[in-house]
């Protein structure tokens, strides 16, 4: 299980646990409970950038040395970039 898929179950099991009657929260309380969500939302995003990144960044790489590796065999010599095209005559 994924850390991402922890933190949501953990998320969901704690919105979804009976709370004391609706009034009880003040505002002051209303307001931790809300801050404490927003945290941990931005940590899950700020986790989820960073390794969106740092794939982003082995796949560059790999596509780079597989690029290289794919030209590594090619040379030109003596040859032209354009080469006149003979016409045959039958």
């Amino acid at each position: 299980m994924g850390t991402v898929s922890r933190l949501l179950l953990l998320l969901l099991l704690l919105l979804g646990a009976p709370a004391p009657a609706a009034g009880s929260l003040g505002e002051p309380e209303l307001c931790y409970v809300l801050d404490a969500v927003l945290f941990l939302y931005s940590l899950v995003l700020t986790g989820l950038y960073w390794r969106l990144r740092l794939t982003a960044r082995r796949w560059r790489r790999a596509a780079e040395q597989q690029e290289e590796a794919v030209y590594a065999g090619l040379s030109c010599g003596n040859q032209e970039t354009y080469e006149t095209l003979q016409m045959k005559r039958s």
